[in-house]
């Protein structure tokens, strides 16, 4: 299956104007549309799939407050379309971002 990108999901997300990316361990990604979930026809995020999203944009920190805490969030740039709030967190033992 093809690896899932960051980029290609955050330009998803301004494309079709989500307001939200769930990134969840075992599910596809998921985008928040006037208010309804909608899963994007992509791969099922491996665990290894989730933690290389969440490491290619979040800072190193980041990284080690949610190593420490359990969870973190920061805001992140995408060029210059537009700047997403992140949260990062552990669900059902498994990685998770929004």
């Amino acid at each position: 299956m093809a690896t899932v990108n960051m980029d290609r999901l955050l330009d998803a997300c301004v494309t079709m104007g989500a307001s939200d990316i769930h990134l969840t361990t075992n599910r596809p990604p998921v985008l928040r549309l006037d208010g309804g979930l909608r899963s994007l026809e992509t791969k099922v995020l491996e665990p290894d799939d989730t933690e290389a999203l969440m490491r290619s944009i979040t800072p190193d920190r980041n990284q080690q407050e949610l190593q420490e805490e359990g969870g973190t969030d920061f805001g992140f740039a995408f060029g210059d379309k537009g700047r997403f709030r992140v949260s990062v967190f552990r669900q059902k033992g498994n990685l998770a971002l929004v």
